[in-house]
């Protein structure tokens, strides 16, 4: 069993009381002006607060340029946000469009973000649109600063009632994660897992999803679950992401959704507790953006199990897709979808967003649906080992697309077998291929760039294991190991394995010797990142290499109960600290700090 997204769009900041709006306009050389509304949506006392702006355009041209800049109260920060690239320093906030949009002559955007505690949870303020005045007013002279001061500005007027108002409308399209590489964790509520998160803020950043299970064997509890983990969630300031694992009723194997997915009584009671997770999740966001990873492992037991049957054609695979209209969930109003595994796929798709209209949601894909090849490289060497990983996930990608994974998709996630490799104990990694060094990772970053351009959607890592590589130089915050090291981890004790995951990604100098160094060190493929003296290597931080290949979030968490725990989960395993004595949340919130930006 597998157990278990910065979100802003940015657009123009005036420092307001909470629940009123006003307009900010700038002078354009073309007719009419840009203006930008802003209001505080709703909030959680002592906790954040989530804003937008509708940033109208009244000009008689595309504006696909701007720059907004304001200030928040010293400990206040943006915690999430969708629509805009954001930069801090300081106090200072400078948020500008993400690349390729723009807002039509006459059209709109809007942008919402999420504003966590630390100093009073006041509206922004200060706000320069363009180097000008926020407030309709003419551009500063060449001697004024066009920089926001940064004390806070008073409000214009005496404000009405600090009651949150309405929600606002849903994140546009295309605009679920921010403009830079983030971060998530596996997230099950509970006191004391949520008082981890609390002092993990106290500390920095905290990351920018949250993920939990819809188990298929607890179909009656999906509405109750995704209702938790999304007031949660939200109330912490990460993104919910819901793990919809129902099909194969928790059996693991190639045949538990393949023949579930045949079964119309089965269906019935899926699409009913799919209807219910999704309108829990979208009441309890309130509008905001709620993520949805569907249905792990079911494609790639299909594909590896029984695609040869069908011709690896999901358009031949049967599937009892009607049960989706005839359980009542959807109705005459809606399209009807085929008998078949696509029109299954589709009609997921289909239900989530109707039911949860702000949600933004990706099937998972395995490495492992043909085969595995990820070691290719050892026996074919790099040039032709790549090809194979080439070669591999194009079949992949072409099973995917005649099941139509696009359909209303918004992005294709992987993971990455979700489970540290170190209690294996193998006393040679280079002969299981469940061990991975660089070079290895680097085929994997290959087969998802194949995969994820084939469908045409940018990828999401999801489930990829906590563990690090032991012996690491990188120092412990005093707050956490008062050594100001981290422990190794034995590959003994529950929670405390060894896995290369964390060291490639964001990067980690130690120390190994035989067969370990050897495998570690190991470079055939030339990577600039990868470095070797004496007995200690270095691994670069190979964040950009995935934003490279089309990565836009890596969401770690274990996948079984032999994973370490990066953060606190359930009652009875791990419910007030980490097993990995917290090296992933001190590595995670280093790299927060300056995240990687996607490319343009």
């Amino acid at each position: 069993m597998r157990r278990r997204l910065r979100i802003l769009s940015f657009a123009g900041v005036v420092a307001v009381a909470a629940g009123t709006a006003a307009a900010v306009a700038l002078p354009s050389n073309a007719a009419g002006t840009l203006t930008a509304t802003y209001s505080r949506v709703q909030e959680w006392p002592g906790s954040f607060f989530q804003g937008q702006y509708v940033i109208a355009n009244g000009t008689s041209s595309a504006v696909t340029s701007w720059t907004l800049a304001f200030t928040l109260p010293a400990g206040d920060t943006l915690q999430n946000w969708w629509g805009a690239n954001v930069t801090q320093s300081g106090t200072l906030f400078t948020a500008t469009p993400l690349s390729g949009s723009s807002i039509p002559a006459g059209g709109s955007a809007t942008m919402g973000f999420l504003s966590t505690e630390g100093g009073g949870l006041a509206d922004p303020a200060n706000c320069k649109l363009n180097g000008g005045p926020c407030t309709g007013g003419p551009a500063p002279s060449p001697s004024a600063s066009h920089s926001p001061s940064p004390s806070r500005s008073p409000s214009p007027s005496p404000s009405p009632s600090p009651t949150p108002t309405p929600s606002g409308s849903p994140p546009p399209p295309g605009t679920w994660h921010p403009g830079y590489l983030a971060l998530g964790t596996v997230y099950t509520p509970f006191s004391s897992v949520d008082a981890y998160f609390q002092t993990m803020k106290t500390h920095g950043k905290i990351p920018n999803y949250g993920y939990q299970y819809l188990i298929g064997s607890d179909f009656a509890n999906w509405g109750s679950t995704a209702s938790k983990l999304t007031t949660s969630s939200r109330n912490l300031g990460m993104i919910p992401v819901l793990i919809e694992y129902g099909m194969n009723g928790n059996i693991d194997g190639p045949d538990a959704s393949f023949n579930n997915m045949q079964s119309s009584s089965w269906l019935t009671s899926y699409f009913q507790a799919l209807r219910t997770a999704a309108q829990a999740a979208a009441q309890a966001s309130a509008g905001g953006p709620v993520g949805w990873v569907v249905e792990p492992d079911m494609l790639g037991y299909i594909q590896q199990g029984h695609g040869a049957q069908f011709g690896n054609d999901a358009t031949k695979v049967p599937a009892a897709t009607a049960a989706a209209h005839s359980s009542g969930v959807l109705g005459s109003a809606d399209p009807t979808f085929a008998n078949t595994l696509k029109g299954l796929v589709e009609a997921i798709n289909y239900t989530i967003k109707k039911y949860d209209p702000s949600a933004f949601l990706g099937w998972q894909v395995n490495e492992w649906a043909v085969r595995n090849p990820l070691h290719d490289t050892d026996s074919m060497g790099i040039t032709a080992g790549r090809q194979s990983v080439t070669n591999i996930g194009n079949q992949v990608a072409g099973f995917l697309n005649s099941a139509d994974i696009r359909f209303k998709a918004d992005f294709v996630a992987f993971d990455q077998w979700g489970q540290d490799y170190g209690y294996l104990r193998d006393p040679n990694p280079a002969t299981d291929i469940r061990y991975l060094n660089a070079t290895h990772w680097a085929n994997y970053l290959l087969y998802v760039k194949t995969i994820r351009q084939s469908v045409n959607l940018p990828a999401v890592l999801w489930q990829i294991a906590v563990g690090h590589l032991n012996s690491t130089q990188t120092p412990s915050p005093t707050y956490w190991n008062s050594s100001g090291r981290f422990p190794d981890l034995d590959d003994l004790t529950n929670g405390r394995y060894e896995d290369s995951a964390s060291t490639f990604f964001f990067g980690d100098k130690f120390t190994s010797s035989g067969n370990n160094l050897a495998f570690y060190s190991s470079n055939p493929g030339g990577d600039p990142k990868v470095s070797v003296s004496g007995s200690t290597v270095t691994w670069g931080a190979h964040m950009s290499d995935a934003a490279a290949a089309g990565v836009v979030a890596i969401l770690f968490g274990a996948g079984t109960g032999t994973g370490d725990e990066g953060v606190p989960e359930v009652p009875g395993i791990t419910s007030t600290g980490t097993t990995d004595f917290n090296y992933w949340t001190t590595r995670a919130q280093q790299y927060l700090a300056n995240p990687v930006p996607l490319p343009g």
